[in-house]
């Protein structure tokens, strides 16, 4: 018979926190696709951790005889990431409860515990893919900052977002190329929905060549949790947190549920900028004067907008600015194209923001930044026990503590903790793919 757990055992504290971080790197995707490991020491709640990656360089063209190389010395683009979240999950336990052996007491805490913070964890990691903080007005460079580019599974016989489909993935490695985003450590997350079409025919490869990808055999068990398919350049998976976006029914409050605009006129913007380039370089946003009676409402930065008519989407783009009735976005084909102002048509192209059910997010390992570090433990002789553990590839850091027994009551308190921070670090180096 396996050997029932001691209480005051602080083995046991620690047995939990392995358990639960190993559930936790199979059941958190973010973390997995983003980068870690800086700056390794204690930290409190709201302290920053300071991170680097590599500046892109260019080579210069050399003539051994007539000239030589300018030497300098390495370039990195530093950072901030604050830990600003941390996740507690707490339990009571009873005196009275069923006595159970360490074996089962392990595997049930350790995947409660890891549910609990996975779901959270996720939901903040993708917020920073969708929520933005930038100047109204004036000059922005774009660094550290969501992603604008756009591809989109759209069916063009309808002109309607269609199911995720290879579309989408090859949309998404064009704007990242064009970027000259490296080819290796890119990842596609796929909302549970879209997850599904990717199981289904409009993805996987059909014929003698599904066998050699593997493609018959996924279609039969399907896509687990945590497993990450390699397909079109992207190590792809699904995650219940990707979320979507809601349909503005009205968009003007002079217009009565009118869904879409007519677009009056759209001019090239001088106002965004790459924060890194060492000559000036505009982003290619569009400023797209609607014609409306007043101010527009209910269109916010960060949303989504569609440009085109009812049969046909001519460009997608995250809406940068809004400034009464001109939208500034920068403009991508549904295949992954930035497109210049003379690419849409006034008068013929409408805008709207529409219903998007699936906003699937790909990124470069370097796109998308995480920490997680230990807070104080209990002291000693404060009637409390506590672990932590870090995985050495992800540097997630779970922590587990046990205390405050209340003999009235026959009750005690365990509590598991991970203190986090993530941020995009690099907007050229992630996007987005839309779906049903």
């Amino acid at each position: 018979m396996p050997p029932t757990f001691s209480p005051n055992d602080a083995l046991l504290e620690k047995r939990i926190a392995d358990s639960a971080l190993t559930q936790l790197r199979l059941r958190a995707m973010y973390p997995r696709v983003a980068m870690t490991d800086y700056e390794d020491r204690a930290f409190n709640f709201g302290d920053v951790v300071t991170f680097r990656r590599a500046k892109r360089r260019r080579a210069q063209e050399l003539d051994p005889r007539t000239g030589t190389l300018s030497f300098a010395e390495a370039e990195f683009a530093s950072g901030e990431l604050k830990l600003e979240k941390l996740f507690g999950d707490p339990i009571i336990s009873y005196g009275h409860d069923s006595r159970q052996t360490m074996e089962k007491y392990m595997i049930e805490t350790g995947e409660m515990i890891a549910d609990a913070i996975a779901t959270p964890n996720d939901e903040y990691m993708y917020s920073n893919f969708r929520t933005w903080n930038i100047a109204s007005s004036g000059v922005v460079k774009l660094a550290a900052h969501p992603p604008i580019a756009i591809s989109a599974c759209v069916d063009f016989a309808t002109g309607q977002l269609a199911k995720f489909n290879s579309n989408g993935l090859t949309g998404a490695d064009t704007f990242l190329s064009q970027e000259n985003v490296p080819g290796s450590n890119r990842f596609c997350v796929m909302s549970s929905s879209a997850k599904g079409a990717f199981l289904g025919d409009a993805v996987v490869v059909t014929g003698f060549a599904a066998a050699s990808i593997g493609s018959g055999q996924l279609i039969q068990r399907g896509l687990q949790v945590g497993e990450f398919v390699e397909r079109y350049g992207f190590m792809a998976a699904g995650s219940n947190v990707v979320g979507g976006q809601s349909a503005v029914a009205d968009l003007d409050t002079a217009a009565s549920a009118q869904a879409t605009l007519p677009i009056g006129s759209i001019a090239a913007n001088t106002d965004f900028q790459y924060a890194d380039h060492t000559t000036l370089t505009y982003l290619g946003a569009v400023n797209f004067t609607l014609t409306v009676g007043t101010a527009l409402q209910n269109v916010a930065v960060g949303q989504i907008a569609r440009i085109g008519t009812s049969s046909r989407a001519t460009a997608f783009g995250v809406v940068l600015r809004v400034a009464s009735n001109v939208v500034t976005l920068v403009p991508y084909s549904p295949e992954g194209i930035k497109l210049l102002p003379g690419d849409i048509t006034p008068g013929t192209d409408v805008f709207s923001i529409p219903r998007i059910p699936s906003i699937n997010t790909v990124n470069h390992r370097e796109a998308l930044a995480m920490a997680t570090r230990m807070v104080r433990q209990p002291s000693p002789g404060s009637g409390a026990v506590a672990a932590t553990v870090t995985d050495p590839d992800t540097n997630l850091t779970i922590q587990v503590f046990t205390g405050n027994f209340d003999v009235g009551n026959l009750t005690e308190k365990r509590a598991a903790y991970m203190l986090t921070g993530s941020k995009v670090t690099d907007f050229r180096k992630c996007g987005f793919i839309l779906s049903l």
